[in-house]
């Protein structure tokens, strides 16, 4: 239980004893301003009406009632019928101590309930990823570590898309390029519609050394064929070494191609079609979406007996609750906002349940350099590459920044910023705050994991202002658990920063009065321990020198 929920408590028993009302829902906030308490609560406004008698009286008999809790050393009432608590000392350093005794524990919870299969990233494997997949899998993977420190337990899936149309043209842009490079051509159908980029070259190259020319000598659908496979297995395996940079893991990699080897894409189809909700029109056959949630109703299969990507989708999430899983999101580009509905539909039509599936879609990232948006890539022609991304600002600030802001709306990635080694670079602050505390303990000559209990002791405002923002740790974590949000963890990172900064700024650590200085080192040691642990939360690292 956090000291929210614990100041909740004390005011819903503080309102029993004084008026012997049973309240759900009190509402407990951190004011802004230090001078209105730790804890601030506006219950007797809220439920005037249930009350129904003046908001500040009821509030002071609230205070009167709750004034000899042992967690609060003060309590008064402010304004129209706000209740402001201000945390006990003893309580205080209570707190402190048990976050000193978990270390890296503190704000985790105990894996439980049912799994959760996460989703995330699911690039096709047709070139390189580009800075906008590079935000998806901050995003992804900073949501699932969010998500178990939580206690959720959550599998992590990438999802390649390697068979359909888009595979056939990449493979065609692939044998064009083999093919002039050893004097031949190669017919397509649209040329206008091949891939391009410098790394199509690269691709054609290894293509090269490893059949020289003799795919030139085959049948043309053979040579395709291993033209294809060639090419997205190059682009899987610079995929995965992409992810590998920014600590991006996955605990499977699931393959859209084994759904139709498998037989899997077909048979749903055919379930599809025993559960009443197909029809054939226009010589194809339709999923009628339109009476499951989606708009209109959806083809499945073609007039040519080929698959819209429709089947192997609805077969996929099919496959994962046939996989034991009972919650499945998905974390998806923002140029995809239609798919759920109509992939939903084909689930439900299939007979699982509606909510099985959820959605959390990534917005778009525009690079800017000097106030102008950056476009050109040197290796991918049309976009820019997540990794010169990384080489330019390195991956502790890349997956920082990614997730910095909500991936509900655009944002802007400042390049200039985010080369700066100043305290104007908001990851550069963070893990300057973790590197300074560092400093204070090899100076003091001292384990900062070996702390002893602190006893309790009165706490200064800068003190008690970071003691507060340290324990305020585990709700910051398990509200974006539960919003499946990732920014809130920066934005706590960065408050924490400012907090121990200002803290610094005032009170000296190594004094000589050792009580003095064992209090100080403790709220260091605490603070280097939640900086650490936010941190690793992002995938970027806590440096002990900088």
């Amino acid at each position: 239980m956090n000291l929210e929920e614990r100041v909740a408590g004390v005011v819903r028993t503080a309102v029993r004893e004084a008026f012997g009302v049973e309240l759900d829902g009190i509402h407990v906030e951190r004011p802004g301003d230090a001078q209105h308490g730790d804890f601030a609560t506006n219950v007797a406004l809220a439920n005037a009406r249930t009350f129904k008698r003046n908001p500040r009286e009821v509030a002071q008999k609230i205070a009167d009632a709750a004034e000899d809790e042992a967690l609060v050393e003060r309590v008064e009432v402010a304004g129209p019928g706000f209740i402001n608590f201000w945390l006990s000392p003893e309580v205080a350093w209570d707190e402190l101590n048990g976050l000193l005794r978990e270390g890296a524990r503190y704000g985790r919870q105990e894996p439980s309930g049912e799994p959760v299969l996460l989703e995330f990233v699911s690039v096709n494997p047709t070139g390189p990823m580009h800075v906008g997949h590079g935000r998806q899998a901050a995003y992804g993977d900073s949501l699932a570590r969010i998500m178990e420190a939580a206690g959720r337990r959550v599998s992590r899936e990438y999802y390649f898309n390697d068979g359909g149309n888009q595979i056939r043209l990449f493979g065609e842009s692939l044998a064009v390029r083999y093919a002039k490079s050893h004097g031949g051509d190669w017919p397509v159908s649209d040329p206008d519609a091949l891939y391009q980029g410098d790394y199509t070259e690269e691709i054609s190259r290894d293509l090269s050394e490893k059949y020289g020319g003799r795919l030139l000598e085959m049948d043309p659908a053979e040579a395709l064929t291993e033209i294809s496979a060639f090419a997205t297995n190059w682009c899987m395996s610079d995929i995965k070494k992409t992810l590998a940079r920014i600590g991006v893991r996955f605990d499977r990699y699931f393959n859209e191609k084994s759904l139709y080897e498998s037989g899997k894409v077909a048979e749903v189809v055919r379930k599809l079609r025993e559960s009443g909700h197909v029809y054939e029109a226009d010589g194809a056959i339709w999923l009628a979406s339109s009476g499951l949630g989606d708009d209109k109703d959806r083809v499945l299969v073609k007039g040519d007996g080929s698959y819209t990507y429709m089947a192997p989708d609805v077969a996929y999430h099919r496959d994962k609750w046939e996989r034991g899983y009972r919650s499945a999101v998905d974390v998806l580009g923002a140029d995809h906002a239609g798919y759920p509905p109509r992939i939903r539909a084909g689930l439900v039509a299939l007979g699982l349940p509606s909510d099985f599936l959820d959605v959390e879609f990534v917005r778009l990232v525009k690079l800017l350099r000097e106030g102008e948006q950056v476009k050109v890539s040197k290796r991918a022609g049309n976009v820019v590459t997540f990794d010169e991304l990384l080489d330019e600002v390195g991956e502790d600030v890349a997956r920082y920044f990614y997730v910095r802001s909500s991936h509900n709306t655009e944002m802007n990635f400042d390049l200039d910023l985010a080369i700066k080694q100043s305290d104007e670079n908001p990851v550069f602050y963070v893990q300057y705050a973790h590197a300074r505390i560092s400093s204070i303990f090899r100076r003091a000559e001292i384990d900062s994991e070996t702390m002893g209990e602190t006893p309790a002791a009165p706490l200064a405002p800068e003190e008690r202002a970071l003691a507060l923002e340290l324990l305020d740790f585990p709700r910051v974590v398990e509200n974006a658990a539960a919003r499946r949000e990732a920014h809130p963890i920066p934005t706590y990172l960065e408050t924490l920063a400012n907090r121990f900064h200002q803290f610094y700024t005032v009170h000296r650590v190594l004094v000589d009065e050792e009580e003095t200085k064992q209090r100080r080192l403790a709220l260091c040691a605490a603070t280097k321990t939640v900086l650490r642990s936010g941190l690793d939360l992002l995938g970027v690292s806590a440096p002990e020198r900088m």
